[in-house]
């Protein structure tokens, strides 16, 4: 039944390497044409949205920076008129050709947020934050409180934070920590700053923001060890916010701490989880230690492999267009190696790959069975098998990734007359032989060629029996 001289077939099977190349459909030059402005369209897209998340992030930056910067510039004699004029110029120029480009994407219909959809009436009060950060406030009004007012551009490193949880899930309870983290320092700076224009002490500009700092984050921490005492009612009252803010700082730290420690692998907790449940189970129902041992090698395989979450309920999770975008990276070549599938239609690939489903066979399990009916073909993803004879003694062939079997056991009726069976762990995808039909109903064509294919293949075999 083999196709060739590498090929080795009996009845319902035939076995042979993955060696064919995909046939590649070039269409006409205008289809060419066609498809490199696309390409070039959609690269050119691809580059400016990574330039705009570069932007993004070059300001955030400069946000943090201002954050840091604007509050030491309004306390008298930190910094020299030459630093607060070089300091609010930069944040100006940023903030300014910011306001413009987001103006301009908001024209354009584009997102103003990298990664994040927004309602435009959002998008339209984030513009009107960027507009008041914007704002010249010390070449207007020289050094005043309302350059504080600029601090607002801080909701664009919210956004870039939502954006960089949305991507990391995985380490998402570290990220949470890290951003509170620079919640913190930026709210320590800032207090602490205040603390000083509140003290007003006769005292190096460095020594009183360091004891300023000191005072702040023994205060928020709750450690508070009294050596540093408010004087008089504003003080007190500052202190009392600090105290009431350090109790919700206290809390949130030690929850974030704890998540991180409970959910520092997910997968690994899934799979005790897992593991629990099937011990009870076996405990409950008694099972045979042999077939205890098995089952336990069986789900240690899926988790060293991370197999356990399976790649059928994944990909059902997906849209349409992305779970078949999958599937065919999959499963295409695979697919295209088979004789009887060759030249056929991209669709008709689709729709087999769509319905492959991927099963997992043990170390000396037999996958199909000399005698039995072919409902079904198998394409090897990972692993090994062996195709042997009735006797179970001779062995046919040894198939590997990218091997298949029982292709003709789709199209005919025919018995296997060979037994295949797994060497070791084998990652397999089944193909049903009811779904294919239901496939080639949609496919008249293409089931003549498959069948003629079939049938000659079948003929050629027994002719190399006799």
């Amino acid at each position: 039944m083999g196709g060739g001289p590498d090929k080795i077939g009996v009845g319902g099977c035939s076995y042979a390497p993955l060696t064919s190349e995909p046939a590649i459909d070039t269409g006409g030059a205008l289809y060419i044409a066609i498809l490199e402005a696309t390409h070039n369209t959609v690269s050119m897209k691809h580059y400016s949205e990574r330039l705009f998340q570069a932007w993004d992030i070059l300001v955030a930056v400069v946000a943090t920076a201002a954050a840091l910067f604007i509050p030491l510039a309004l306390l008298p004699s930190f910094l020299s008129p030459w630093h607060i004029e070089i300091g609010t110029t930069i944040s100006f120029v940023v903030f300014a050709i910011d306001l413009l480009i987001r103006l301009w994407r908001y024209r354009e219909g584009r997102s103003l947020t990298p990664g994040l959809g927004m309602q435009r009436g959002w998008a339209r009060f984030g513009l009107a934050l960027d507009a008041l950060a914007a704002v010249p406030f010390y070449a207007l009004f020289g050094l005043t409180p309302l350059l504080l007012l600029r601090l607002v551009k801080i909701y664009r490193v919210v956004l870039l934070m939502q954006r960089w949880s949305r991507r990391f899930v995985r380490n998402a309870a570290v990220l949470r920590l890290a951003f509170f983290a620079y919640g913190l320092m930026l709210s320590a700076h800032g207090i602490a700053c205040g603390w000083v224009a509140l003290r007003n002490e006769a005292a190096p500009a460095f020594d009183r923001y360091l004891d300023a700092a000191y005072w702040c984050i023994a205060t928020l921490t709750t450690v508070g060890y009294g050596d540093v005492v408010p004087a008089g009612s504003v003080q007190r009252l500052y202190a009392t916010g600090v105290m009431l803010l350090g109790v919700g700082v206290y809390a949130y730290l030690i929850g974030n701490i704890a998540s991180i420690i409970a959910n520092i692998d997910p997968a690994k907790a899934h799979y005790i989880q897992q593991r629990d449940r099937l011990t009870a189970f076996m405990k409950y129902r008694n099972l045979p230690r042999d077939l205890q041992h098995r089952i336990r090698a069986y789900h240690d395989y899926l988790w060293e492999n991370r197999l356990l979450y399976d790649e059928s309920t994944i990909l059902r999770s997906l849209p349409p267009s992305l779970s078949t975008e999958v599937s065919m990276h999959l499963k295409r070549d695979i697919i295209e190696s088979v004789p009887l599938f060759q030249g056929a239609s991209d669709a008709f690939i689709r729709e087999v790959a769509l319905q492959m489903k991927p099963v997992v066979f043990m170390p000396g399990d037999t996958i199909v069975c000399s005698g039995d009916p072919g409902r079904e073909m198998y394409f090897i993803a990972h692993g090994t098998a062996e195709a042997v004879a009735p006797d179970g003694n001779t062995v046919y062939t040894t198939m590997t990734a990218g091997d298949f079997f029982g292709e003709i056991a789709l199209v005919t009726d025919t018995r296997r007359t060979a037994t295949v069976r797994a060497t070791d762990f084998c990652d397999l995808y089944r193909l049903d032989k009811e779904i294919f039909d239901r496939i080639l109903t949609h496919y008249p064509d293409i089931a003549e060629q498959i069948e003629a294919r079939a049938h000659a293949r079948q003929q050629r075999g027994k002719r190399d029996e006799e």
